[in-house]
């Protein structure tokens, strides 16, 4: 089968003719022509997969008051208060190279976000080697790629790959956790910002959401990402970002900050005009297999890897 590129991806799937997707229990017509009205959306005649359509009314809320249910963690129940609408990623697909095979990072433990991402509609290739990576980044059939960090890359190519596929437009969601479990992550920041990534702090605490909260310890601020997400699980075992300069500090933010006074959540939205790909980096990867079910994990990664795909300028 022929490649198409991201780019192409994305026009093909602004030119098909009705695509049908449930969104809140009700059927959704996306029609570039004509679409029908839903209620808290525009009806202006852009592309069907405009942020507007794709996201939940309270994007990037996080102080939600007015839920009738919250978990036991104090943030709401029911995917009305993830980023991402139910099944508005129909047509998006999300590599998944998971390199960390240790305690209990099975195929089973690694299903459970696979399926969360399909809720929201994203098609999901699962890889566990740095060769099927590369071949797979080299597609085109990829918005977004996972890497789950290991101890050691072994194909010398990989960091060139990965590079070239952020540089033509491809999101990424690095995932590392403590050293030496940092190596494709770190290498990644190394060559694209000056920045490392090192450390093994033991949290196993809480971060909570605070208004521009977001450098702070122990706190989070605002941002899509954590729409709907009063209280987040930091991880176990956790690293952190090295800044070597003050201008890769700029380019590359911390949005959450461990109870270590690290910054254990960090993105890189580029301007407007870049080609480029978005960033998040996770310091803290047993929230994939031993935490999902701990404070705000689930909705957090499905909300970062909404985000990621930059859906408003598509």
């Amino acid at each position: 089968m022929v490649a198409v590129t991201r780019a192409a991806a994305a026009r093909q799937q602004q030119s098909s003719k009705v695509t049908s997707t449930v969104v809140l229990g009700a059927v959704r017509k996306r029609c570039v022509k004509k679409k029908k009205k839903i209620v808290g959306q525009s009806t202006s005649s852009s592309a069907p997969s405009s942020s507007l359509q794709s996201y939940n009314e309270v994007a990037g809320k996080s102080n939600i008051t007015d839920a009738s249910r919250y978990d036991r963690y104090g943030n709401p129940t029911g995917r009305e208060y993830d980023l991402g609408r139910d099944g508005a990623f129909m047509g998006f697909n999300i590599l998944i190279a998971q390199f960390y095979s240790g305690f209990q990072f099975n195929d089973a433990a690694m299903q459970v976000p696979i399926d969360a991402l399909k809720v929201k509609g994203f098609q999901v290739k699962h890889v566990k080697t740095e060769n099927e990576c590369i071949t797979e980044l080299a597609s085109n059939r990829y918005e977004t790629a996972w890497i789950i960090s290991t101890n050691q890359i072994q194909n010398s190519k990989f960091i060139s790959a990965l590079t070239a596929f952020h540089s033509s437009g491809g999101a990424i969601f690095l995932f590392a956790d403590n050293t030496p479990y940092v190596c494709h992550a770190s290498e990644f920041l190394k060559t694209k910002f000056g920045i490392t990534v090192e450390g093994n702090y033991y949290g196993g605490k809480t971060m909570t959401y605070k208004e521009n909260g977001h450098q702070k310890i122990g706190n989070f601020g605002q941002h899509e990402i954590f729409t709907g997400i009063t209280n987040l699980f930091e991880g176990i075992t956790i690293c952190h970002p090295v800044y070597s300069t003050p201008e890769s500090r700029t380019a590359f933010v911390t949005i959450a900050t461990a109870t270590d006074d690290n910054s254990s959540i960090a993105v890189y939205d580029p301007p407007p005009t870049s080609r480029e790909g978005r960033l998040c980096l996770d310091c803290g990867f047993t929230k994939l297999y031993i935490n999902w079910d701990s404070a705000g994990t689930a909705r957090y990664i499905v909300n970062a890897s909404c985000w990621l795909l930059r859906i408003e300028n598509r």
